[in-house]
């Protein structure tokens, strides 16, 4: 996986499971790339990044449908 790829990913990873972007949650480009270059997953790092700050992870309402 390039490195754009890997970014998009971690980037989407965030978005739909905690809703939020790299920069709301204060992640630089460097630090995904790092990431990519250390050879983890987007899902690894992002679950990592996730427990570490002791993120809650989004779930929608069972009672209002999202309509996409």
């Amino acid at each position: 996986m390039n490195e754009a790829l890997w970014i998009a990913t971690a980037s989407d990873f965030l978005t739909k499971h905690w809703c939020l972007t790299p920069a709301d949650a204060g992640l630089t480009e460097a630090e995904l790339v790092r990431a990519w270059r250390d050879g983890e997953t987007p899902l690894e790092f992002v679950t990592w990044f996730a427990e570490k700050y002791d993120l809650i992870r989004y779930e929608p309402n069972p009672f209002r449908p999202e309509k996409f």
